[in-house]
């Protein structure tokens, strides 16, 4: 049985053997982080889907990008299996939305008016890839900034995506800075014809659980929680239930992890003051004092 994981690597893998030029083994390796083996087990795997797998004369390997509304070769009852497991992933994944997109596109299986993703994000998304892949520079449109207020375009070299494609880790060529932007907050995407100019200042640090990047997660922060603010803080940050458990015989939920910054934390703190315990930091017990105190 496919998992979630099997699944995103298959699209991705689509979507890289689409994109110019061909790739070597060794690439497409590198590229799904995993053994030669495990690599051509990839490419068997897509060849029994039906994929059509090419070879130019150096041995690397593509697929024939025909056009946009080329179909995924599944059949109705395997698009209907594919889009619930799909969905089972969550509806915060941006890289389910794109799977759940091409599937109803390509299949006559509907996935409703309530459905999970947004067509545009799918979209944006998929040109991020491009651009990672093709070496290019990408302008974002009409970014909305949370930390200016503001909104306005920013032209970046793109580098990775957050585990669960929300954020793109990008350089920003006018601030010289790698910066995490938001999927959800881009109008819209462009790739240039400009290859990237600042690779050797590219720099990825795994961001914390509440998204933000840093060089090392210097920051702890111990709370106890209702069984509400529990649900809220795993609602809106998916990452942080690997940091919660139950507390026995309470009804109570206990919640420790490292960070790069008390901003968010301090926020969901904030708007549950009545329901959340905060049992450490010193330093984080410090910056909400001084916060409760500013805004009283």
């Amino acid at each position: 049985m496919f998992n979630q994981n099997r699944i995103y690597r298959l699209f991705q893998l689509i979507n890289f053997l689409k994109a110019r030029p061909a790739k070597s083994i060794r690439s497409i390796e590198a590229f799904l982080e995993t053994s030669e083996r495990t690599a051509y087990r990839y490419l068997d795997l897509l060849k029994d889907l039906g994929f059509q797998i090419e070879k130019d004369k150096h041995n690397k390997f593509f697929i024939v990008a025909a056009t946009e509304s080329e179909q995924i070769p599944f059949t109705p009852q395997e698009a209907d299996y594919l889009k619930k497991l799909i969905v089972s992933a969550g509806k915060k994944n941006k890289l389910a939305d794109s799977v759940l997109q091409k599937i109803q596109q390509s299949t006559e299986i509907a996935l409703g008016g309530d459905s999970l993703f947004k067509a545009h994000l799918a979209k944006i998304v998929e040109q991020i890839s491009i651009a990672i892949v093709e070496g290019k520079q990408l302008l974002i449109k009409g970014y909305s900034s949370a930390n200016s207020q503001s909104i306005s375009d920013r032209l970046v070299e793109p580098t990775c995506f957050t585990e669960n494609y929300d954020s793109v880790s990008a350089f920003e060529i006018k601030t010289k800075l790698n910066k995490y932007f938001n999927i959800e907050r881009m109008t819209s995407v462009e790739v240039l014809d400009t290859a990237m100019e600042y690779e050797t200042q590219h720099e990825f640090f795994k961001p914390d659980i509440f998204g933000f990047q840093g060089k090392r997660l210097n920051k702890e922060i111990e709370l106890e929680m209702s069984m509400r603010a529990y649900l809220v803080l795993k609602e809106e940050y998916p990452m942080s239930a690997r940091c919660i458990k139950p507390i026995p015989d309470s009804d109570k939920y206990y919640f420790k992890a490292k960070v790069q910054s008390f901003k968010a934390p301090g926020r969901f703190v904030l708007g549950f003051l009545a329901e959340v315990k905060v049992l450490g930091s010193k330093e984080f017990i410090r910056f909400i004092q001084k916060v409760v105190k500013k805004n009283s």
